[in-house]
């Protein structure tokens, strides 16, 4: 029996529903107390998306053109785009590095080592935070979320301050980039017009706030995120069995597996296959600067991804459950 679907590293996107356009009252400023007390010990700045978050983290912090920015290899274009609006990214580690982005890669935690000047940016983009947890995995600066990898939403990205100076800053800095409705319909025609998706990535990471729609749609995934992490877990468990409590320690959970390429592989991660992301590459070692990266068959895990579809996942691949091998060292 055939997968019902395709499934990506990240859930697909839902549409807010009729009634966010025109019913109930979710501004920023309710939306960040939420995810305050989701996360004690952050203070959140709501933005349009991570990328814009990213953005605005920059340009707070002062970083220009001549100044250098590390961030790992296999950077997606768009993070590489984000940053060199602002400064120039560089996967080299040099003497005159300023800031750092730390990929905690499909949620799982990595670990640093920089020069004691250079600013941390915790990129947890596809971490589905456990409410009571820490968002700064490793003491950054900053840490950032992107609500539609971890919820769903259609919009929407987080930036976890460590102090209350810089949070108030970063507001700033999105009052005087407002709502656009005009990149909020591009968002919407992105998913059926590529000229639309192309114009929206284009201009996104200049962003600043949500319109009120997609703020409502963020505040009932917010509202559901103890649900969405019971069933995450569900998952994981189905997978690696006990090997799963090691996430509820961390406080992360993963929205995807990094496999060992399993024999057969080609059923599920070749080209037009049910697992569409194909096969990626995946920082085994789980540190940086210094890195060690490998091929690997990433297996979803979000919320797309139910433990009927993993069952027939691993039937697929002649695989009992607990039998999956991880790609770490």
């Amino acid at each position: 029996m055939a997968l019902p679907t395709s499934f990506f590293l990240w859930p697909k996107a839902n549409f807010p529903r009729s009634l966010d356009y025109v019913a109930g009252s979710a501004g920023c400023e309710k939306i960040e107390a939420r995810l305050a007390q989701l996360f004690p010990g952050s203070v959140p700045v709501l933005f349009s998306s991570a990328r814009a978050a990213i953005n605005a983290v920059l340009e707070h912090i002062g970083l220009t053109r001549p100044d250098f920015l590390w961030l790992p290899e296999f950077s997606s274009h768009c993070v590489l785009d984000t940053v060199a609006h602002v400064c120039t990214p560089t996967p080299v580690m040099g003497e005159k590095i300023n800031a750092a982005i730390v990929y905690h890669q499909w949620g799982f935690e990595h670990q640093a080592e920089f020069y004691k000047d250079v600013v941390l940016l915790e990129d947890s983009v596809d971490s589905l935070f456990i409410p009571g947890t820490s968002p700064f995995a490793i003491g950054g600066r900053y840490a950032f979320w992107s609500l539609p990898k971890v919820l769903g939403t259609l919009a929407g990205g987080v930036v976890f301050c460590q102090f209350a100076t810089d949070a108030s800053a970063l507001r700033h800095i999105r009052s005087n980039r407002p709502d656009s409705y005009i990149q909020a319909a591009l968002r919407l025609a992105s998913y059926s017009s590529r000229m639309a998706s192309l114009y929206w990535n284009g201009a996104e990471s200049q962003q600043g706030g949500l319109i009120a729609p997609f703020r409502r749609q963020i505040w009932r995934a917010l509202e559901e995120i103890e649900q969405t992490v019971e069933e995450r877990m569900g998952v994981l468990k189905q997978v690696l069995g006990e090997g799963a409590d090691a996430f509820t320690k961390s406080g992360r959970l993963p929205s995807n597996l990094p496999l060992t390429i399993p024999e057969g592989w080609e059923k599920l991660w070749a080209p037009e296959a049910r697992l569409s992301a194909g096969l990626r590459y995946f920082n085994t070692s789980r540190t940086c600067p210094q890195s060690h990266w490998a091929k690997v068959a990433p297996l979803p895990v979000h919320r797309d991804i139910s433990q009927n579809v993993i069952a027939e996942t691993l039937s697929t691949l002649n695989l009992e459950e607990g039998q999956i091998e991880l790609a770490i060292i």
